[in-house]
Order: structure tokens, then sequence, then C-alpha cells
């Protein structure tokens, strides 16, 4: 019964995490993809985790499952903000306060 549960959990994992493919793939804009990446991936990810532990019924997997997960979850943030600070920084279509269709040429001097 058990590996029923696991097995849907964990198929419930990989639908989230291509439904998250899915989204930086169809998303336009670098603040979206930047969101799918971050919220949607550390779900698959925790869904992925939570699906694993029962299969092993070992405390040392438990540990590893949450220092993985505790740095997913603190570094995504931080990596986000690193990637649209730069992408800001250097102009990036879509990341500047301008309309998307003025030409921002005369900026970059």
């Amino acid at each position: 019964m058990m590996e029923y549960i696991v097995g849907a959990i964990l198929l419930i994992s990989a639908i989230v995490v291509f439904i998250a493919s899915v989204g930086i793939w169809r998303f336009k804009n670098l603040y979206a993809r930047m969101h799918v990446v971050t919220k949607v991936s550390s779900l698959g990810l925790l869904l992925l985790l939570i699906g694993v532990n029962p299969l092993f019924l070992d405390w040392f997997v438990l540990f590893e499952s949450a220092i993985v997960f505790g740095v997913l979850v603190f570094l995504s943030p931080v990596a986000a903000h690193v990637i649209a600070r730069a992408a800001r920084s250097i102009g990036t279509p879509g990341t500047t306060d301008e309309p998307e269709g003025k030409d921002t040429s005369d900026n970059l001097k």
C-alpha cells in the first residue's frame, strides 16, 4: 500500500516539475520565468523528497532530505535576486521601467 502512495506523490512531483518547465518555456518576461523556477520547482522537489522518505524509513535519509530542501529554499531566491539585478543593470528587455517598444540604446552610454 505504501508503494502506491509514494508512487502517487512522485507522479504529482513529476507533473509539477513538468508544468514548471512548460512555464519557463512559455513565459516571455524574465521575472515570470524566475518565479516559476524558484517557486514551482521548489514545490516539485519537496514532493519528491516527501515521496522518497517513506520508502527508506531512515533518519539519515530524512536528514539529507531536509538539508537539500533547506539549501534549495534559501539559495534559490538569492540566486533569482542576483539574476534579476544583473538583468536589470544590463538593460534586458522587460526588466526596466520603460515600455518595451521604446528604444533604450541611448541609456547604455
